[in-house]
């Protein structure tokens, strides 16, 4: 329901912004070691050589994306960014318990439009403060990556 409901409020914006609109699979991969999975909500930014997209919540709120060894698919439809040269990862997490941190292996987007499939790995723990309950982390485009 959220999803559609994101997806909606994305082609309402497009709509009166009069805006290109393009359509995105993101894969996240949660990594395989011990604590890996958070309950923590997980946002992501596309930035592009034509511009960026606000944050877009991916999911979560306590359900079972983002889980240890996990992989999970999101359909989002966004402001056509261009070709993709980084993204944006934020990790927000009001639970004061190891649930909160997150290990995010890579992030594969696929732009639906110009059928280009790309990497962004990370392999690495995110944290969020105790006082600030959110870290977000640049992650570029792997070198080599581009097409599939």
């Amino acid at each position: 329901m959220k999803l559609f409901s994101l997806t909606l409020i994305s082609v309402v914006c497009c709509f009166l912004r009069s805006c290109d609109g393009n359509e995105y699979k993101v894969i996240v991969e949660t990594g395989d070691a011990e604590g890996a999975g958070t309950l923590g909500n997980v946002f992501i930014q596309l930035i592009g050589n034509r511009g960026w997209t606000p944050y877009i919540l991916l999911g979560n709120e306590g359900k079972s994306a983002f889980q240890r060894g996990q992989s999970d698919t999101f359909d989002i439809t966004t402001d056509d960014v261009g070709h993709m040269k980084e993204i944006w990862v934020m990790l927000k997490s009001e639970k004061d318990s190891e649930e909160r941190n997150w290990l995010l292996k890579t992030v594969l987007l696929e732009d639906k439009e110009r059928k280009i499939t790309q990497s962004f790995p990370w392999n690495k723990w995110l944290k969020p403060g105790a006082t600030q309950k959110r870290v977000m982390v640049e992650i570029p485009l792997s070198t080599g990556e581009g097409t599939k």
